[in-house]
């Protein structure tokens, strides 16, 4: 769009630059015409060629009104240049104007050719296409924590999910010195994964490099629980930047009842619950549940103005508090707050997938 509008303005330079010529062709010097003619282009290519400043507006509005600016300073320019006192003349001949149409004629095809040559601007610069998200995706650079990877009794979810989504994953099971070295290693990762089922200590620390990996643009993926024991230490900062907060534990009855853990979509055509795979809510727990008792979650609440969205909630009709799966930082950070063995193993495994592919093109979508 850019480059279209100054060509035009480019031209109705030229055609300035030809006819001020032209008219001065009666009362200056051949040389002192293609002088000025010659000071204008350069003057005017300077112009056009300068940096744009960065602004605060939209991007259509931007390149509208830079173009009028880089017309306005171009056309300034060369008004200056012909406004300056001429020399006395001889007569000139018909041989050296026509000389001077053909300097005209370069001058205007120089002009235009600059202006073709012009870099792209950003707003120019077209988002990520389907294809190239899904590309993107299979060569992303994965880091996944996942500890019950170190009890043999159960399946560990997310590197089944990675199995079928693809990228380029370092998979460090439950090995919390290597998750730490991995995430310190100056790799860019595109998505981190830390999913601590069995209450490890990923804490501390781990919360601040983790942090400092998502400001730089990462993906994250949280399987956390036990947040209610951590919320107030080094993952509060990510917390707050996300615009969530705990709400409350989640404890279980005394008497266990499948139905009182179901949980609710809140906006059921999510691509987080349908791509790549359709995911219906989770009417109750699983019968022979892993752990029903005690502490068996966290419930999370937006803050106030906050961008998060709660995606499923423990209470239907709730969309700011008991959130139990909750989006932020426009779809790249996901954070679990209930155990994954507590529900339907294939259908844990489907969300999984849908967890980082969500994750992952809300990641792509923003990096150009």
């Amino acid at each position: 769009m850019r480059k279209h509008m100054l060509i035009p303005a480019l031209i109705i330079i030229s055609i300035l630059v030809i006819m001020a010529c032209n008219i001065s062709s009666g009362s200056a010097t051949p040389d002192q015409t293609v002088r000025n003619t010659q000071i204008a282009l350069a003057k005017t290519q300077t112009a056009i060629s300068a940096p744009e400043l960065v602004p605060s507006i939209t991007p259509d509005v931007q390149d509208q009104n830079q173009d009028l600016v880089n017309t306005q300073v171009a056309l300034a320019l060369t008004q200056t240049v012909f406004s300056r006192p001429s020399v006395e003349p001889s007569e000139t001949p018909a041989s050296q104007n026509q000389d001077h149409d053909l300097v005209n004629t370069q001058v205007a095809m120089a002009m235009t050719q600059t202006a073709m040559s012009l870099p792209p601007t950003q707003a120019q610069q077209s988002s990520p296409t389907p294809q190239d998200v899904k590309a993107r995706i299979k060569s992303a650079n994965i880091l996944v924590y996942e500890d019950i990877a170190g009890d043999p009794y159960y399946i560990p979810y997310a590197k089944r999910a990675l199995m079928s989504i693809g990228g380029n994953y370092t998979y460090v099971a439950d090995a919390m010195g290597t998750f730490m070295n991995d995430l310190n290693s100056g790799t860019k990762w595109d998505l981190i994964i830390s999913a601590s089922e069995l209450r490890t200590a990923i804490s501390g620390d781990y919360w601040t490099i983790m942090k400092t990996r998502v400001d730089e643009g990462a993906a994250l993926i949280a399987e956390i629980w036990y947040l209610d024991g951590i919320n107030a230490g080094k993952i509060a900062p990510l917390l707050s930047e996300c615009g969530v907060k705990l709400q409350a534990d989640w404890q279980g009855a005394s008497v266990y009842n499948p139905i009182d853990y179901g949980m609710y979509w809140v906006d059921s055509n999510s691509p987080v619950f349908n791509t790549p795979n359709q995911v219906n809510r989770f009417g109750a727990s699983l019968t022979d549940p892993a752990w029903m008792f005690g502490d068996i979650g966290d419930l999370i609440e937006v803050t106030d103005s906050s961008r998060a969205q709660i995606l499923a909630t423990h209470e239907l009709g709730q969309q700011n508090n008991y959130g139990l799966l909750t989006s932020c930082l426009d779809g790249r950070v996901l954070f679990q707050t209930f155990s994954s063995h507590n529900y339907p193993t294939n259908e844990m495994i489907a969300l999984w997938e849908n967890y980082i592919y969500y994750t992952l093109t809300n990641h792509f979508q923003n990096t150009h």
